[in-house]
């Protein structure tokens, strides 16, 4: 089932990171909900959203009209698969349609599936622990960083291994640390 769960995830990231609301449908069920625990004032979401069209409205099309060169990645060595669960630690960069600024978020996805023979999601928790802001100078930097990772479960080490020493990410290398220790 673990497959089945990554695949799901895959296709959710897909969605949100491309601008494809249309295959928010097979990842969710109709009467899915999503909740938000925002750590950070550099970014806003609602603390929580039912139904797949809202939460669609919310994870792909509102935040596609703000953002762009959006990159999520799931640390595959953080996955823990329990009954009907998948709980991984996440990252993600992406840059300002408006001011070309780049931000590099992290934190945890909790998902809760359905019990069926083609499961869906049922319920996702993010928590969103920061999103450091970073120079716009920085996105060429970052982004190609992102570009060049495994897409989208890649293992934190590779991730740690290539980050640019930029001291905007200094929040960022302490989340990997903090994340090592455990």
């Amino acid at each position: 089932m673990r497959a089945h769960y990554q695949y799901l995830i895959s296709q959710y990231i897909k969605a949100k990171d491309q601008s494809r609301p249309h295959l928010m449908a097979r990842v969710f069920s109709n009467n899915a909900t999503l909740s938000m625990q925002v750590q950070t004032d550099a970014i806003s979401f609602p603390a929580a959203v039912s139904g797949v069209d809202k939460i669609t409205d919310t994870l792909v099309r509102d935040f596609n009209q703000k953002w762009n060169n959006i990159y999520t990645l799931c640390l595959i060595d953080s996955v823990n698969v329990g009954m009907q669960a998948l709980d991984c630690r996440w990252l993600v960069g992406m840059t300002d349609k408006i001011t070309g600024q780049c931000r590099v978020g992290f934190g945890e996805y909790h998902w809760r599936f359905s019990a069926d023979v083609c499961p869906q999601v049922e319920q996702l928790t993010i928590v969103i622990d920061d999103m450091v802001v970073l120079e716009s100078g920085e996105a060429a930097i970052v982004l190609s960083w992102l570009d060049n990772q495994d897409y989208p479960w890649v293992a934190s080490a590779a991730l740690h291994e290539t980050m640019p020493r930029l001291d905007g990410l200094q929040g960022v290398v302490q989340w990997y640390d903090a994340y090592q220790q455990y």
